[in-house]
């Protein structure tokens, strides 16, 4: 029977989540040494650890990896308090004996490479860029596979016109070949391996034949490659220290102005692996990398969305020159079927003598699509205020299950969607033409952010962050994370790093229309005003019982009422309530323009339990309204007049994930409230729309969006 991290007696999770990293019992032994942090594996090599773990090996390839990066950890700083450089080395060098991976694809090769003679791991100390007179040492690989219209000929003149001569060619079988020629050498595998065993086959082997190398290339074969690149490139490398680099910048990664930039794009925006460059140390890691080997046994992985999971995980990032430095030329892919997506091209020059006098077309404003309800939501308002100031081309407006939609925008094309979803056809053309596509919280047609990817449309996300869950499948295509709040900032940048996600986070302090929320000077505290919207949803505790209560925290509200009857609330809500109000609560519906809903009332109380966004602890404070909240990110970011202390957590389910709820006690709100009753609050009022003038007008969001949303 198959062994399970569950039921792993080696395995000590580090969380209270069964899928956590884990303590692995069987690295520690055969290390020898007790210090946890090198003992440290992901769930994904716990899983790959037990296919292998059936016959009583303990030291599979999986662990064998494991421990093969724990000693060249411990060999580059030099040692261990209880383990000696000399016993690294050796370790080192009987792991790689253990390393083999048997492959039915491929019975001749070594997964990871031999690398115990591979020279040292740690990274270069040399500055290339000013020691020209000591050029970097290269090996060169190419991938070639059958295509309709083979153009390997016109990439190995380039090659050569480059400065790259010797080469190594690694071809599937029925693949054109050259002529033979001393400066190649070409290996044609008995069978067809795929996309990533041939790049992981082929660097394996580049590396075990030349373990002293300084850099490892590897090219796929429909490319033109700008003339001079290599002298160029012993001159600029490592750019930004980066210890793997694409010669070939597709448009998706290019930048305005020439020079490097290193991007983290992620397993599902990397755009191809035309060109990509390792440092010898890099590669050591990347071929030996437990979750590496693991996508070894997946024929659907494509090489440059592991090298890309793999630089996100690594904390490494790709290093990438606008302009590009080589172009792709091919019609279809040379390593699996199917033809290239616009996004496989880019900005390239032809020579590496243009690259100074390049220039990037004229600065134009980029066209953006957005997709989303047009609803009396709160998520219904902010889509149609992005439509009304953010600069937006086109609206496709998907009808919403339930509530009948607002009026159309004047002088926007809106374009309501019939049928959910509509086919890719449909799609694509509804974005042609478009830089961008935006969405908030989620992107309503299931195949939008696909469609989009794959016709070299940016996908851009406003994150709602408690309906956003790492495990959504669209949330590889993002390239831009747009957050709202500085919570969702810090959220969505962890998620980035510990997850492998490849967008830009970028903080946008969500705008507030102030001219359609007219100023009203609020002179003395005598009502309260709540706004409870929706509600929030229900939410149930993570053994299924209900809360008990709603995201913005009406039972707050009336328990104060009940405990505090001198106090007098006005409580607004889109949903009638089943409950009897205390007699001091004014119970209304909703008004049909938000706008409305702060007319009434001095000073707003918003005790949210948790918020995404919030848009009322805005919108109150645009009017004029002092606003009192939970005492709790992102409700506290707003600079509210008083808050409410939180007196514990629990976690709750929202929308299928895991929220943390803030708990308060009404008697904190009773003593809050009756500090204000009657309290003169002229001063605190201008404060409040100075405030959201100041920190959250639509001038300053659109100046940022026009960064973010660059055109393609």
């Amino acid at each position: 029977m198959q062994r399970s991290p569950a039921d792993c007696g080696f395995r000590t999770p580090l969380g209270s989540d069964r899928h956590s990293d884990a303590h692995c019992g069987l690295v520690e032994r055969a290390l020898g040494v007790t210090d946890r942090t090198l003992s440290v594996a992901p769930i994904e090599a716990c899983e790959a650890c037990c296919r292998s773990l059936l016959h009583g090996e303990l030291i599979n390839p999986v662990i064998a990896s494991l421990v093969y990066n724990a000693v060249s950890h411990i060999v580059s700083k030099g040692g261990h308090p209880q383990c000696s450089s000399d016993r690294a080395q050796l370790l080192k060098q009987k792991m790689t004996d253990r390393l083999s991976f048997i492959c039915d694809d491929l019975p001749d090769c070594m997964f990871p490479p031999a690398a115990a003679t591979a020279g040292p791991t740690t990274a270069p100390q040399i500055d290339r860029s000013s020691r020209r007179s000591q050029p970097l040492t290269w090996v060169v690989g190419l991938l070639t596979a059958p295509r309709r219209k083979p153009v390997i000929r016109q990439t190995l003149e380039s090659l050569r016109l480059s400065g790259f001569d010797q080469i190594h060619i690694f071809a599937e079988p029925q693949s054109e070949l050259p002529a033979a020629d001393p400066n190649l050498t070409i290996t044609v595998h008995e069978r067809r391996l795929g996309n990533f065993l041939n790049f992981y086959s082929s660097l394996t082997r580049l590396l075990t034949e030349n373990p002293s190398t300084d850099a490892f290339a590897v090219f796929q074969d429909d490319i033109q490659l700008a003339r001079g690149l290599r002298q160029w490139c012993d001159e600029q490398f490592w750019p930004l220290q980066a210890a793997v680099v694409s010669l070939f910048t597709p448009r998706l990664h290019s930048d305005r102005t020439v020079g490097w930039r290193l991007l983290s794009p992620g397993s599902q925006r990397v755009c191809g692996a035309q060109s990509l460059v390792f440092r010898r140390d890099a590669l050591q890691r990347f071929l030996t990398d437990p979750q590496v080997i693991v996508s070894l046994q997946h024929r659907d992985q494509n090489d440059d969305a592991v090298v890309a999971a793999w630089a996100a995980r690594e904390g490494t990032g790709i290093a990438y020159h606008t302009p590009s430095l080589v172009q792709h030329v091919g019609e279809v892919s040379s390593l699996y079927a199917g033809g290239p997506d616009r996004r496989n091209f880019a900005h390239a020059v032809p020579s590496v003598d243009q690259i100074a006098g390049w220039r990037r077309t004229a600065n134009e404003a980029s066209r953006i699509g957005l997709v989303g309800w047009n609803t009396p939501t709160g998520l219904g308002y902010q889509n149609r205020d992005l439509a009304v100031h953010g600069r937006i081309d086109r609206w496709l407006v998907p009808r919403h299950p339930s509530l009948a939609g607002l009026d159309r925008v004047p002088g926007l094309l809106a374009v309501e969607s019939t049928s959910l979803p509509p086919s890719d056809d449909r799609l694509r053309a509804w974005m042609e033409g478009l830089d961008w596509i935006v969405f908030i919280e989620r992107p309503y047609l299931d195949n939008l952010p696909r469609v989009a990817a794959h016709s070299g449309v940016g996908v851009a996300c406003v994150a709602n962050w408690e309906w956003v869950q790492p495990e959504l499948h669209w949330l590889g295509f993002v390239d831009v994370m747009l957050c709202p709040t500085k919570q969702t900032f810090l959220q969505m940048t962890d998620w980035k790093r510990r997850h492998g996600f490849g967008w830009e986070t970028v903080y946008v302090p969500w705008p507030i229309d102030t001219d359609r929320f007219p100023f009203q000077l609020r002179r003395r505290c005598q009502r309260f005003l709540f706004v409870n919207g929706w509600g929030g949803g229900p939410a149930r505790r993570l053994d299924g019982s209900p809360t008990g209560y709603g995201r913005k925290g009406l039972e707050l509200i009336v328990e104060t009422a009940r405990l505090a009857p001198q106090l007098r609330f006005v409580v607004r809500s889109q949903i009638r309530q089943q409950q009897m109000f205390p007699a001091n609560i004014d119970d209304r519906p909703a008004t049909a323009d938000n706008v409305d809903l702060y007319r009434e009332g001095d000073v707003c109380v918003q005790p949210s339990h948790f918020e995404g966004l919030g848009l009322q602890l805005l919108e109150c404070q645009a009017a004029g309204m002092p606003l009192v909240t939970t005492d709790a990110a992102p409700m506290h970011e707003y600079e509210p007049f008083r808050t409410i202390p939180v007196r514990g957590t629990e976690v709750i389910e929202v929308g299928g994930g895991p929220i943390l709820s803030q708990l308060m006690d009404p008697r904190d709100l009773v003593a809050t409230l009756e500090n204000l009753q009657l309290a003169d609050i002229t001063d605190v009022s201008r404060r409040a729309r100075e405030y959201v003038e100041r920190n959250h007008s639509w001038s300053a969001a659109n100046e940022i969006l026009r960064r973010a949303l660059v055109k393609r």
